[in-house]
């Protein structure tokens, strides 16, 4: 692996070394660049020729130092807690994954995601609360648990009964509910699985009938498209991906379906990853693959990250479809 790193201070012209996080894009301090490759890139470091707009990969490279701001918490699969809650998803991962409940600090780039930096020191605290997610047990009032250990606890507990329920679960959902799971133990979990089952299948019934009505419309749309020229300025999944980047989210990947006229679209908010069926041609959004009780219908795709950060902020979030 080639090292990089001593061409940072050269000019504009030479390689410059980032971070890729997935999708079309990726960040300097300055500005944002479109990814401009013939093949598909692995998440990590890479260098890249800057060519105007765009960024060309060059090849892997070791990782910079980073002396970027840093959020320090507990870690629990793939995210840092900070004080009592979900603060970060690790965007670019150790090699070597850190132990549950470890203390970590991570750096934040410029396109807001994070990269792993440091495990730090720990205490009995972390300990105990270890053995207590091992053996299934409530954490109650263990002494020298500070907030953000509290939480990491209760989202690693509720992860592991989702496993062993068989229910698809990610971190965010569980927010509501960390502490009390963290208190109570795993009987608290089952209950709170329970309604997000409930919620799911009322979606599920509710998407054939969207889906429905969405085909009828079409049928409308086009024969009207039919008798006029409707020039595009893009391909669908280029729009898809515009409209999403400047919703501040990043789009992962795209599906074209049934003919072209619509798209699976998987992308992620803030770290977490959400699918999406839309129209292709007006980005109308079929099956959001969340639950919103009913209020999809005037949604398009540029419009899910806020819904997203909403439904989190709310702690509302229902996960239907995951990649």
């Amino acid at each position: 692996m080639v090292d990089y790193r001593k061409f940072l201070k050269a000019s504009s012209s030479d390689p410059t070394v980032l971070p890729y996080f997935g999708g079309t894009r990726v960040d300097a301090a300055e500005r944002r660049f479109r990814l401009r490759s013939a093949a598909p890139l692995a998440i990590g470091w890479h260098a890249f020729q800057l060519d105007g707009r765009d960024a060309v990969p060059l090849g892997p490279a070791a990782a910079i130092e980073l002396s970027r701001p840093a959020v320090r918490g507990h870690y629990c699969q793939g995210w840092i807690v900070v004080d009592g809650r979900v603060r970060a998803r690790l965007a670019i991962a150790p090699d070597d994954e850190p132990a549950a409940l470890s203390r970590v600090t991570a750096r934040t780039w410029y396109s807001g995601d994070h990269v792993f930096d440091t495990i730090d020191f720990e205490d009995d605290a972390e300990l105990a609360a270890r053995d207590a997610l091992e053996h299934r047990r409530a954490l109650g009032a263990q002494k020298g648990v500070v907030p953000s250990l509290r939480a990491a606890f209760g989202y690693a507990l509720g992860m592991a009964v989702a496993r062993e329920l068989e229910i698809a679960m990610s971190l965010p959902e569980l927010e509501p509910i960390v502490v009390e799971i963290a208190d109570g133990g795993p009987d608290v979990v089952r209950t709170l699985f329970a309604e997000l089952a409930a919620a799911r299948e009322r979606e599920r019934a509710e998407l054939a009938a969207r889906i429905a009505a969405a085909d009828a419309a079409g049928r409308v749309r086009r024969v009207v498209d039919g008798a006029r020229v409707k020039p595009r300025s893009a391909s669908p999944e280029r729009r898809a991906d515009d409209a999403l980047d400047q919703a501040r989210a990043r789009m992962l990947g795209c599906r074209m379906l049934e003919r072209n006229r619509r798209m699976d679209v998987t992308y992620e908010v803030d770290g977490t990853r959400i699918m999406s069926l839309v129209d292709a041609e007006t980005l109308t959004v079929l099956d959001p693959g969340v639950c919103l009780d009913g209020e999809h219908g005037v949604l398009t795709l540029d419009a899910m990250p806020s819904v997203i950060r909403e439904a989190i902020r709310e702690h509302h979030l229902n996960i239907t479809r995951r990649p």
